[in-house]
């Protein structure tokens, strides 16, 4: 086995948080709003749908296969050149990620705070801190969060000193056009909240994983309703019109003010961006360096990581030429890409086991 360290099931559900909340906290009240408007707050209802069947299908696959990740069983289900192809796309995948994810994390850092700072320093800075972490085992990717997570949660409940300036009539009228527009505005959220299938990495190190669907999906619930907070506050405050705004939460933050000593707490947003972008680059990191290594049966992926690491970086500076492109891709292709790899497949593959075991064994699974 090539991951030694343990977690409980537990600290599995917290590492899901940041996986989810951390870029999606700024960029899916936008998304969100620029097809649903004022009914945004309702994407989060089939997006949770989503992410629910997401877990069943994770943890009913280790189920079957306990102890290997997609990497590993895929090859079981479907043969040896079909699952290597399958190990094969979630290393790109993987791979294209957590650059992607490293380079949202830069592009807002140098546009809204750190203007003169190369978006190669704070790519490279936050890509070699996870990288340390995940050479370190998963174990500490789970002390980490266990660390860090409280800050990141509790600094959004700053939201709250804007009550007095909240307009909850912005909420209505509720869905004056139709249900198609929430639909629509539902699938960026559907693909964030599938993320959480990189349980399937962290499954194989948790000590009781009898417990990992009921973390799941505790997971998955309360990141809907922290999604779905965000999405109201904005709206409340922001109207319908929202959907103009790059980071609707970052107006958001510095719009709070009370009485004269507190104030300008953007900083908070920053600091809530750093510590979940670390997590969050962290666990793709590692499912990126675990895939490959499993794939082409590696006995240590520690010498692995800082390549990885190193190859992620260029991928996030060289795959998407500006920021108004990398927007593009978001709102539009990043949803489907991450439904197909973290959802469709699995699903494929749940499907193909268990017809397999019925016909072997001629009992239902």
């Amino acid at each position: 086995m090539l991951e030694k360290g343990k977690i409980s099931a537990f600290q599995m559900g917290l590492m899901m948080y940041p996986t989810v909340l951390a870029s999606g906290f700024l960029v899916l009240p936008t998304i969100a709003a620029q097809f649903a408007q004022n009914d945004l707050w309702l994407t989060g209802i089939l997006a949770a749908l989503v992410g629910l069947i997401t877990v069943y299908t994770v943890t009913r696959l280790h189920e079957l296969y306990p102890g290997q990740t997609i990497i590993q069983y895929s090859e079981q289900i479907l043969g040896k050149i079909p699952g290597k192809i399958i190990g094969l796309w979630y290393i790109a995948y993987n791979l294209h990620a957590t650059g992607g994810i490293t380079r949202q994390y830069a592009e807002f850092v140098t546009g809204n705070f750190l203007f003169k700072t190369p978006l190669l320093i704070v790519m490279g800075s936050l890509l070699l801190l996870s990288a340390i972490a995940v050479r370190g085992g998963v174990e500490m990717l789970a002390r980490s969060t266990v660390i860090f997570l409280p800050m990141f949660i509790f600094l959004i409940f700053f939201l709250l000193f804007l009550i007095p300036d909240l307009d909850v009539k912005a909420i209505f009228p509720v869905l004056s056009h139709g249900i198609t527009p929430v639909i629509k505005g539902s699938f960026s959220m559907m693909g964030w909240c599938n993320e959480l299938f990189l349980m399937t990495f962290l499954l194989p190190s948790v000590t009781d994983p009898e417990k990992g669907r009921k973390w799941g999906y505790i997971s998955m619930i309360t990141i809907v309703l922290f999604l779905t907070f965000s999405n109201l506050m904005a709206l409340f405050l922001l109207g319908p019109g929202l959907g103009d705004k790059v980071y609707p939460l970052l107006v958001a933050f510095r719009y709070i003010s009370v009485g004269s000593f507190l104030e300008n707490l953007e900083s908070l947003l920053l600091a809530m961006w750093v510590i979940g972008n670390f997590l969050q680059v962290g666990l793709f990191l590692y499912a990126a360096t675990l895939s490959l290594a499993q794939c082409f049966q590696l006995a240590d992926y520690g010498p692995i990581v800082f390549p990885i690491g190193l190859l992620s970086l260029v991928i996030g500076v060289w795959d998407v030429p500006n920021f108004p492109v990398f927007g593009l891709l978001v709102r539009t292709a990043v949803p489907f890409h991450i439904l197909s790899t973290y959802l469709v497949i699995p699903l494929l593959l749940l499907a193909v086991a268990v017809l397999r075991r019925r016909k072997t064994t001629g009992k239902e699974f």
